[in-house]
This record gives structure tokens, sequence and C-alpha cells, in this order.
């Protein structure tokens, strides 16, 4: 994933910011899942998915039951109704910072007394979340 912008464009300069940071590290495991559509939106890559029984959808701390199994692999505009397949990566490293939550929701918001990070990575195969500071700064910073 990388992102530029300019930050100044003018006549006789211009200065932009190149983001080449990463959200996956290393050798990462994925898998298909079918999500179910609610709103038509864009969903980036980052966010976290969930899953209540057989039905899985973007993690929402205040859905009953859901559990976090992964995050999606990739940048995609959701329908409003229907479903949608999409990758979700379930095992490997992860850049904590780079990570989308719904709404309000932080790594550290507690859910049935467990936080959402203690639950990605228990719910998960074998997520692990990293903290980085390498290749995760825009350039000319």
């Amino acid at each position: 994933m990388s992102e530029v912008s300019q930050v100044n464009n003018t006549r006789n300069q211009l200065t932009s910011n190149y983001d080449f940071s990463k959200i996956f590290i290393g050798d990462n495991k994925y898998r298909k899942v079918t999500l179910a559509a609610t709103a038509a939106l864009n969903v980036k890559i980052g966010t976290v998915i969930g899953a209540v029984g057989a039905t899985i959808g973007i993690y929402k701390s205040g859905t009953s039951n859901q559990l976090p199994i992964g995050v999606i692999a990739e940048t995609v505009v959701m329908p409003s109704s229907g479903t949608l397949e999409v990758t979700i990566v379930n095992a490997g490293k992860i850049a904590e910072g780079k990570l989308v939550l719904n709404g309000t929701d932080t790594l550290a918001t507690v859910v049935s007394n467990r936080t959402i990070r203690d639950m990605i990575i228990s719910n998960t195969i074998g997520v692990e979340l990293v903290t980085v500071d390498e290749l995760s700064a825009t350039d000319n910073v």
C-alpha cells in the first residue's frame, strides 16, 4: 500500500509526502470469506472483520456475540445489500497502527471483559499485532 499526498503545489515548487508503509508484514495467511452487506460503503484495507455464527461483516464492538476473525486484505466497495466475497488475513504479523476499527472503537475498547486487541489475537488462527517504526511514516516528516 502506498499513497502520495501533495502538501504544496505552486508554480515553482511541488512538495509531496510518500507513504510506503505496510499493513501486512512478512508471511501472512489469507482466506476468502463472504461478507453480508448491510449498507453501500467503501471498506478500507486493514478493516477488522467479525463473525456472529455464520454471518460475517465489519466488526462492531456493540454487536452481540460478534468475534473478530481477521483483517480485510484489500479496499473494496460493499453493495447496499446482498453479499461480497473478500480476502482477509487471519494469521501473520499486522501493523496495529494501520488497523481500521468501527466508529469510536480502539484496540483498548473492552467487550465482555476483554479488549479488542486480545480478541483479535485469540480468535484468529495466529494474528500477531506489532508496533512498527520502520516503513510507517511519510518520507518528508
